[in-house]
């Protein structure tokens, strides 16, 4: 693992664990009108977030002669 890998899983661990002591306070109704929901103990965005890994975006090969942008 590289010393940027493993600075960023840190900071992913350690945003994680501030919003989860910021948002402990609040019922769920509250988490959910700022777009929060609390899973086992933990508190999670509705929305999703950008570090899943198990969904990885689909690129599709699309040949030179016929991008969308060609006309």
């Amino acid at each position: 693992m590289s010393i940027i890998a493993l600075f960023n899983a840190a900071k992913d661990y350690l945003e994680a664990r501030r919003t989860n002591q910021i948002f402990r306070h609040l019922d769920d109704h509250y988490l959910k009108d700022i777009g929060f929901y609390r899973d086992n103990g933990h508190i999670r965005p509705l929305a999703g977030s950008n570090h899943d890994d198990n969904e990885r975006p689909v690129k599709t090969h699309i040949p030179p002669g016929e991008n969308p942008s060609d006309g």
